[in-house]
């Protein structure tokens, strides 16, 4: 009986058994309970019925020629054509700037030691090499422009062996690098009269994914500290500068940006004598980088306030000034617990650059949309065309965002 008994009582004290694996964790996660295993049901259903449509549209019906016919287009606009560069191949100085870009990203895998900058250096290195082989709508390319694209590969080895073997180790390296890489290659884009190979190209002619990553990488580049000192401004305890920093804010962010692009275009050059030398794409960038730091400024400033009164009053409690509590303690935490905004404004530059079309600039939507218009022909594969510009704008900004992860999970962001 006393066996019989314990038996019993450990039978019924054992716990349940649970199965795992793949099996018990979709049992624990779709099928637990009648209502879930119903919504299983009807998401495999609806997510075949979209793949089984949506790749027979994709590799079957779709007319996809209307890329290809484009092709160098999508990414220079209309920059090596020959009223813009007559006489001479220009095609090679936008390939210049992006060897440059990947220089920068192999130093980031160098100074990084792996992880998501080795992944991001060598995705970009691949894809810009692999653009060799497609065939481009451009006859005037040669090939040493294709040679320069294969050449993205060994510049990223190129910018890792920097980190290593030079003194070149330090993320402040890597800032001062891409500022010079930078402005050569606005120097390389635009041209000098008298240098060999050199043609000056008006901004007028610049277009296509080019100009929305000058553009977007201007407008990041400069209005984080331009958000950073206006979120401090707004802070300040000197009246005017207060004043003067809440004007500006709210006036950029209470305009729309469709707005002040006219107003760039249109009203500005009326303040300078008509012989001024007018540039629109430099009145676009300023304009696109001011509007993103009024909001960058909200950002940093509800950073700042989320942080404890507490800690400026134990820092000046140690002696430390206040300029030192605000770069050494306030800021750096206000920046770590706002990344997610940040990289959402980033974001969101990135996308307003495609509005400089309103001022007859050709970014790369507008050159399709111009395309299409200009050729009716193509107008049954305008949903084609526009949902590739989907992808293109989706690659990049999931690219920042999955960049944006990664710095979170290596700053702890929400972790305490």
């Amino acid at each position: 009986m006393t066996d019989d008994a314990n038996t019993s009582t450990a039978s019924v004290m054992a716990p349940p058994r649970t199965e795992v694996g793949a099996i018990g964790w979709a049992h624990a996660n779709l099928f637990s309970t009648w209502y879930n295993t119903a919504m299983t049901v009807i998401s495999v259903v609806v997510v075949v019925w979209f793949l089984w449509f949506g790749l027979t549209w994709v590799f079957g019906d779709a007319e996809w020629r209307v890329i290809g016919t484009l092709g160098g287009q999508f990414i220079i606009g209309q920059y090596n054509t020959e009223s813009a560069c007559p006489g001479q191949n220009c095609f090679w100085r936008p390939q210049i700037g992006l060897l440059f870009a990947t220089i920068i990203l192999g130093m980031a895998w160098g100074v990084a030691g792996g992880g998501t900058a080795k992944r991001v250096a060598i995705t970009v290195a691949v894809v810009a090499a692999a653009l060799a082989f497609i065939p481009y709508s451009f006859d005037r390319m040669g090939m040493d422009v294709r040679i320069l694209l294969l050449a993205n590969i060994p510049a990223m080895f190129a910018g890792l062996a920097l980190t290593r073997y030079t003194p070149l180790n330090q993320v402040r390296h890597i800032a001062i690098l891409g500022v010079i890489f930078f402005l050569l290659t606005l120097f390389l884009l635009r041209g000098m009269e008298g240098l060999p190979g050199m043609q000056p190209v008006s901004v007028i002619h610049w277009g296509g994914l080019m100009l929305n990553i000058l553009l977007a990488v201007a407008g990041i580049v400069l209005s984080l500290p331009i958000g950073i000192a206006l979120a401090l401004g707004r802070r300040s305890q000197l009246p005017v500068v207060k004043l003067l920093c809440v004007v500006f804010i709210e006036i950029f962010r209470g305009v729309p940006l469709i707005t002040l692009l006219f107003m760039s275009q249109v009203l500005v050059p009326l303040a300078f004598p008509e012989d001024f030398p007018q540039n629109s794409l430099f009145r676009a960038a300023v304009v696109i980088t001011l509007f993103s730091s009024a909001y960058m400024a909200e950002n940093i400033r509800g950073g700042l306030q989320a942080l404890h009164p507490g800690q400026a009053e134990a820092a000046r409690a140690l002696g430390l000034s206040g300029w030192q509590i605000t770069f050494l303690i306030s800021l750096p935490q206000a920046i770590r617990n706002v990344i997610p905004a940040i990289v959402g404004q980033f974001i969101a530059l990135f996308k307003d650059t495609s509005l400089v079309y309103i001022i007859g600039m050709l970014d790369v939507v507008e050159i399709g949309r111009a395309f299409i218009q200009g050729n009716p022909e193509y107008l049954p594969s305008a949903r084609e065309l526009f949902i590739f510009l989907a992808i293109v704008f989706w690659i990049f900004t999931y690219g920042m965002s999955y960049v944006s992860r990664r710095v979170e999970d290596h700053l702890r962001v929400g972790a305490r």
